[in-house]
């Protein structure tokens, strides 16, 4: 498994982002935050991100990683153009570009699937649920659905996952779930 992860620009954002992975250690950029803790001290080793934020900030993000097998490992952008999304194998940081010490966790430990809708505004998260995210933060939450459900797509208002013999339909409108027996 690769320390690298995923750029997707999914959203609209005001900031710039790349990989320092050839830079460890060495990286020319003044300001490096750690995460989680956003130090300046030192921290756990992963992956190493260059940001430059929309007024021109340029900071290196330090942001540990699990590096755990079927676990996301992406960095993108995010309902809000100021804030960034990386997921580096536990659960996903949200970083503001414009300020380092502004961050979170969304404890989501176990997150496997990263899936926007910008046309609504939405960021989904798979785990044993479906959450969306939106400029605001959480929004909704589906019923629980299993560790092992997959994704099948989503169809109008709908995302469709499989767990097992079930299918989910998931609305995106507000996370009500209909679970059903699949008919295939």
């Amino acid at each position: 498994m690769s320390d690298t992860p995923l750029w997707l620009d999914a959203f609209p954002h005001d900031y710039a982002v790349a990989h320092e992975r050839t830079l460890r250690g060495m990286s020319k950029v003044k300001e490096r935050v750690y995460y989680p803790g956003a130090r300046r001290d030192g921290g756990h080793d992963g992956a190493w991100l260059r940001i430059t934020s929309a007024s021109g900030r340029v900071w290196t993000g330090v942001f540990a990683s699990d590096l755990v097998g079927g676990r996301l490992s992406l960095v993108a952008s995010w309902p809000e153009p100021s804030t960034l999304f990386v997921s580096v194998g536990g659960g996903p940081y949200l970083v503001d570009t414009e300020d380092p010490d502004s961050w979170s966790r969304i404890d989501r430990p176990a997150v496997r699937r990263y899936d926007p809708h910008a046309d609504l505004g939405l960021c989904l998260l798979l785990d044993d649920r479906l959450a969306a995210y939106d400029a605001e933060g959480l929004a909704w939450e589906s019923e629980h659905l299993g560790p092992e459900a997959e994704w099948l797509g989503r169809l109008d208002d709908e995302v469709h996952l499989r767990a097992g013999a079930l299918l989910h339909r998931v609305s995106l409108r507000t996370g009500g779930t209909v679970t059903e027996p699949a008919s295939w």
